[in-house]
Formats: C-alpha cells, sequence, structure tokens
C-alpha cells in the first residue's frame, strides 16, 4: 500500500556526540564497534567514585574551553552544529519554506550550569535566530526523554499545520554538578557503560541530535530525499519515584503502546527495539518487563539493544541520537549492537546483540524508548520510508471540565473572579498562605518545594472543580502537561548550599533530583495519580497556555488519554516582587467526554514571536468562529478599543509561565457565569511563541 499523504518524514539528519562530529562520525564508531566514552580531563572527579563520560571531542579537556566558547554555552553550540547538518542535508540553504512556516522543537535538561540554571528558552531562541526560524519556537525540559518528546511535539506542529517544516531534536553539556549529582545517587558505573549486563551503572555524556521533519508532499515538492518515516509517539509519567522508574515497567508500556497506536502499527510490525537501556540496577529490568508485556512471547526473540554503550548518556539529548542512530543503522540493513557486554543479567533481553559491530536484518518498524527523572516516559515508532499505511485520523472534541488556581488571590475562584474584576493591582504578588495537606491529605509539605506545591494545588482545585475523583482503573488514560520557565529557586537554593558547605562529593542527592524543570511535574503526578501523557514545556512568558494548547492537541488527535491537567507554575526569586513579578499556579481539567456544563475548547492555533494574529486566525479557522464574533479577551493581548479585557498579569503580578494560564481560569469563569459568550485567551507578548485559545459555551455550539 502506498504511504499515506500526511506520513511525515525526516529529510536531514544532524549529530554531535561522544565519537565525534556529524552523522557520518556517529555511523563510523557503530559500524566499527567504537565508543566514545574515557576518563573526563574537562573537570576534576576527584573525591568520586566514578571518573568516565562521553564528552564530546574538541570540548573534553580544560585546555579546549575558550572564554568564547563558555561564554556562547556549549549546549547552544552543540545544537547549532548538529541543526547546521541537518538542515544543510534537506536542502533548507536551498529551497526551504518561508521562515514563519518553519518551527523549532529543542528538548534539554540542564543546559550548561546548575550552579546558575540556564534558561532554557535563551538556547531554543539562540539555535532559532541563527538559523533564521521564525514560527513557533519550543522548548521541551523532561530531563532525560526532552528530545524524544520534542520530536512528538514536531509531528502534532506538522499534523495541525502549524508549520511546514520543523527542526526537532535536543542538546545537553554534562557539568561537574550533573556528574556528581548522578555519582551521589549511586547509577554510575565505575567501567564503561554495560547495558543488560554488568557491571551496573550508567556513563553519562553530552552532546546534540536533531532531525528535520516535513509531511511526504512537503519533501515531495522540494526535491527531498526522505531517510525515514516517523510515524508516531505516546508519553506516559510513571507517578511513581522522583528518580527511580516503577519497577514494573507500566508508565514504558503505556508510552510504547501509545507510540504504536499514534503510528498505526501493531506489535508484531516492530523488528527492532532501541531501549533507553541506561545499564543502572532499577531502569534495565523495568524497561525488559515493559517490553516482554507489549511484545509477549515474541519479546524473548525481538533484538533489543541500547546505544549508550556507545555514545552514553546524553541526558536530553540521549532519546534523538539514539533515533538517528536507529535511522542510520536501518539504512544499511542492520541493528546496532550493545558494547562492553560481559554476562547476560536475570531479566534482561534475550538477545541485546551483544556483539563488536551491528547485526545485518531487514525490519521496516523500530521503536525507540526514554525514561526520565519525574517519571516521564516517551517512545517513537520510525521506519523506513515507503512503509507507512497509516489512514486519517478523527479529532476529537476537546472540553474544560474544570479549573482551579492558587496566587495572591488565595485559592478560590470566587476570590479570583472577584480580584481581577476590581482591576486594582494587588499589595503582594507572593501566593497567600496555604496548608497543601488540606487540599490533599496525602501530600507532605516536607517534601514539596513551593513550585511543586503550587502546582499541584492547582491541580486538585481543578480536578475537585470538576468533580473528578480518578479511579485506578483511570488513572492511565489521565496526564499532566506543565509550563515552566525554572527550577524551583527555593530548590537551587538548597542544592547550592549543599555544594558549598559539603562540596560537589557529598552535594545533596534529594536536591539534586529537583534540578530539573519536570521535577514539580513529576512530583505532581505522583500526588495524584496521573500516568498518562506527561510533559513540560517552556516557551517564556504564556507557557503555561502553551502547556494548555499542547493537551487539547494531545487529547484530540491521541486516543490513549481521555483527560489532561494543563497549566503553568511560577515561584518567586530574589527581587523578584520589586520588578511586579509574580507567582503561583492555574491549571485546567481538559477532557474528551462531553458535560452540560463544560466549556468548550473550540480552537487554539501557535505561530512565531510577534505573530499574534496567526495564532488568533488558526485558532478562529480551526474552531469555524467568525473573529468578529469574540465578546471576551483575556491576557496580554490586544482587543478592540471598546471591548473589556481581563489580564491577570496587571492585577496580580507579571508571573510568566502561569499569568496566561490564570487568564484562562478566567475566561473559563466569565463564560460559566454568562458574562461573555466567546472567549479569546492568548499571550503576544512571547518572544518564543505566541499563542491563542478560543473557548465557547456548550450551548454556544461551534459559533458558527
Amino acid at each position: 500500500m502506498s504511504p499515506h499523504p500526511s506520513t511525515i518524514v525526516a529529510t536531514g539528519l544532524g549529530a554531535v556526540s561522544a565519537v565525534g562530529h556529524g552523522c557520518a562520525a556517529l555511523w563510523s564508531a557503530l559500524a566499527a564497534g567504537r565508543d566514545g566514552l574515557a576518563p573526563v580531563r574537562r573537570f576534576s572527579t576527584e573525591g568520586l567514585p566514578h571518573g568516565l563520560a562521553g564528552l564530546v571531542p574538541g570540548y573534553d579537556g580544560p585546555d579546549k574551553i575558550t572564554p568564547e566558547r563558555r561564554h556562547r554555552g556549549m549546549s547552544i553550540a552543540f545544537a547549532l552544529e548538529a541543526t547546521r547538518e541537518a538542515w544543510l542535508q534537506a536542502g533548507l540553504d536551498r529551497d526551504g519554506p518561508r521562515p514563519e512556516r518553519i518551527a523549532l522543537v529543542l528538548g534539554a535538561s540542564v543546559g550548561d550550569d546548575l550552579w546558575e540554571p540556564t534558561p532554557l528558552e535563551d538556547i531554543t531562541r539562540a539555535v532559532a535566530d541563527a538559523l533564521g526560524i521564525l514560527g513557533p519556537r519550543i522548548t521541551v525540559s523532561t530531563a532525560c526523554t526532552s528530545s524524544t518528546n520534542a520530536i512528538g511535539v514536531a509531528l502534532d506542529l506538522l499534523a495541525s499545520g502549524t508549520a511546514e517544516v520543523v527542526i526537532a531534536g535536543g542538546t545537553d553539556v554534562l557539568t561537574p554538578e550533573t556528574f556528581a549529582g548522578f555519582s551521589r545517587l549511586g547509577v554510575l558505573s565505575v567501567a564503561k557503560c554495560a547495558p543488560f549486563s554488568e557491571p551496573f551503572g550508567t556513563t553519562l555524556a553530552e552532546g546534540a541530535g536533531f532531525l528535520v521533519l516535513e509531511s511526504r508532499a512537503s519533501a515531495t515538492r522540494r526535491s527531498a530525499t526522505p531517510l525515514a518515516e516517523v510515524l508516531g509517539y505516546g508519553l506516559s509519567g510513571d507517578a511513581f519515584h522522583e528518580t527511580s522508574p516503577d519497577p514494573g515497567g507500566a508508565g514504558v508500556v503505556s508510552a510504547i503502546e501509545g507510540a504504536l497506536a499514534n503510528a498505526g502499527v501493531t506489535p508484531d510490525q516492530i523488528g527492532y527495539v532501541n531501549a533507553h537501556g541506561t545499564g543502572t540496577a532499577a531502569n534495565d529490568p523495568a524497561e525488559w518487563r515493559a517490553i516482554l508485556r507489549v511484545f509477549g512471547p515474541r519479546g524473548e526473540t525481538l533484538p533489543v539493544s541500547s546505544t549508550k554503550s556507545v555514545i552514553g548518556h546524553a541526558q536530553g539529548a540521549a532519546g534523538v541520537l539514539e533515533v538517528i542512530a536507529t535511522i542510520l543503522a536501518m539504512q544499511e540493513g542492520c541493528v546496532p549492537q550493545t558494547l562492553h557486554f560481559t554476562r547476560p543479567r536475570a531479566r534482561g533481553p534475550s538477545d541485546p546483540i551483544a556483539q563488536a559491530v551491528p547485526r545485518a536484518l531487514t525490519y521496516s518498524h523500530a521503536v525507540c524508548t526514554s525514561s526520565a527523572f519525574g517519571g516521564a516516559n516517551a517512545a517513537v515508532v520510525i521506519a523506513r520510508p515507503g512503509t507507512a499505511t497509516t489512514a486519517n485520523r478523527q479529532r476529537r472534541e476537546v472540553f474544560v471540565r474544570g479549573v482551579g488556581a492558587v496566587g495572591p488571590h488565595g485559592r478560590t475562584l470566587d476570590d479570583l473572579w472577584r480580584v481581577l474584576v476590581a482591576g486594582r493591582p494587588v499589595q503582594s504578588t507572593a501566593v497567600a498562605p496555604f496548608r497543601i495537606e488540606e487540599l490533599l491529605p496525602t501530600a507532605d509539605p516536607r517534601r514539596l518545594d513551593p513550585s511543586s506545591r503550587f502546582l499541584t494545588a492547582s491541580a486538585a482545585l481543578a480536578l475537585a472543580d470538576a468533580r473528578i475523583a480518578l479511579r485506578a482503573q483511570d488513572c492511565d488514560r489521565a496526564g499532566l502537561v506543565v509550563g515552566a520557565t525554572q527550577v524551583s529557586p527555593e530548590s537551587d537554593q538548597a542544592f547550592c548550599d549543599s555544594i558549598e558547605r559539603h562540596g560537589l562529593a557529598q552535594l545533596s542527592a534529594s536536591a539534586f533530583a529537583r534540578m530539573v524543570r519536570n521535577a514539580p511535574g513529576g512530583m505532581c503526578s505522583k500526588l495524584l495519580a496521573l500516568k498518562g501523557p506527561n510533559s513540560t514545556l517552556d516557551t517564556g512568558h504564556g507557557s503555561g497556555l502553551v502547556a494548555i494548547a499542547y493537551a487539547a492537541e494531545l487529547l484530540s488527535t491521541h486516543d490513549r488519554a481521555d483527560l489532561i491537567v494543563a497549566g503553568g507554575f511560577d515561584e518567586l526569586s530574589e527581587g523578584d516582587a520589586e520588578h511586579r513579578r509574580g507567582e503561583g499556579a492555574a491549571c485546567a481539567v481538559l477532557a474528551t467526554e462531553r458535560t452540560d456544563d463544560a466549556i468548550r475548547v473550540a480552537g487554539w492555533g501557535l505561530a512565531g514571536p510577534g505573530q499574534f494574529a496567526d495564532a488568533v486566525t488558526r485558532a478562529a479557522t480551526r474552531a469555524g468562529i467568525d473573529e468578529r464574533a469574540i465578546d471576551g479577551w483575556f491576557g496580554t493581548l490586544p482587543a478592540p478599543a471598546d471591548r473589556p479585557r481581563i489580564d491577570p498579569a496587571i492585577v496580580l503580578g507579571d508571573a510568566i509561565a502561569s499569568s496566561a494560564a490564570v487568564a484562562f481560569v478566567a475566561a473559563v469563569l466569565a463564560l460559566r457565569r454568562g458574562e461573555v459568550r466567546t472567549a479569546l485567551v492568548g499571550t503576544a507578548n512571547g518572544i518564543s511563541t505566541t499563542c491563542a485559545i478560543l473557548l465557547t459555551t456548550t450551548e454556544h455550539g461551534d459559533g458558527r
């Protein structure tokens, strides 16, 4: 059967890894059975029991890091090198679409420095500016699943028509703090990483990888050569532990099954699995159990290997580099090997490709899996060009079932509405005190930093407003999507204090676990048992609203979830209050089930910086609503001079990620109260992405 015209293909690949610069270097190392793991020279590992890593050649020694390189940021340098390689291979330098029709989705975990955490949005913006990309610029930060999730977001941007071409992947740098943190967690290997074998433990690394993705029709128009088909992806949350996977592998099962369903393929069609395969005592058995649960008896003979044995664990860039390695091997008619295999462990793959070089094998479909801190899991299905048989998917309607917010107003919706309607700026932009135990008796406030507490409280309030009490059998189909722009300042301070007091070798492992952007989301999903799609996004201003739009897209097009809690959070840092910065969190419960009092998410649209009108047009077109019929404006957006606008940032302080999510909550309240019939929620001030969402009451129908 001929491929469906909407099939997404990769037309460009770019890689920077421990084995060298470029995809040719990556394949050369795989083909020769050569790894890039070596003693660390760029920084001191004195006092630590581990000393191996996969550093990028040319950046692997203290003499190689010039002041210019340090100032620019290695994560940006890696990303630019990989994106340019992919850009040139895809021919975008010759005949690409308009810059406004190209998007960038960049996955990153920590950036360049844990001591002073890098604004990840700055990395994405720098790469987009260098390439002249003017479409949406989205950062995904879900620790070690970041780049795999980024590929998934790219597929949705293409399927929705938001972009014609998307550059998707990830970048990360190995810092001394990250190295010491993983060492303190006891998950590093004393020898080179030997997944599914011995000794236990992983070997950390760094690098970047990116794909140029576009529809087959677009590639044909541009005479670009499809290198592989990227058919679908799946996300999930373990809701189990901050750093350890669910030992039964349930989250990995959900991600793989979600990817297969999204791709429209069956388990029997998969010929190879590129596993997350970190080599740790907890990850490998859990992942193997998941593979057996998905593939049944066939899993016993299915080839399963780990590319981390060659390039190490590249953190936020790990997933995409493993996807690229799989595509390169697929082109050569083989599967990558697992190096350093000494003897099989109990509860490990029957066929881990335990040999020095790749194995010749003919197959048409493969799955790549990733797992991360915070319990995030992701999987992607790729295929040889010309093998897709997917059909058009029916979009499902999405409704708002409940909303919740905590902030300077307090925690009730009535108080929020009263403060916003009054329109007078509050005296203090800090969150009014509350006890999380009163909302969620199972929550231990001693284990929650403010960011986690704010997010969990707003999510619990939204579920209560929706009158939803999740049953155990519903949890796998209930997810969480969060907009966040920083790690918790309180946790950041605790982490830095532990280093100052005790040194790197004795830093606080618990504080280190909270130094990823998705840590609050992981804690929230654990406390509320949200095991469905799990993601954390950063687009700077408006991140919470972008998260809501992404959640709506997931529910509309992925049938593995029925409910997603989505929103954003902010926590004040020292000096923020002086600049009228705000803090708090706001969440909405989105669902596919229609109720009598539900608000309809009629349409949503994303566009690049300064292109808010385009975002509104996309939302209105999807909703079938005449823009002139909109009678309510909410958020930081231009409104007709004769119409009122509610902007929470003016009243409650400018909370970068959550103000736009609070505006969404306000729009829902206005619709419930009959103040408006059609509400536009938007953020026009984002320097990465602008976003617009149109809401109507169900009685108002489709607004035509």
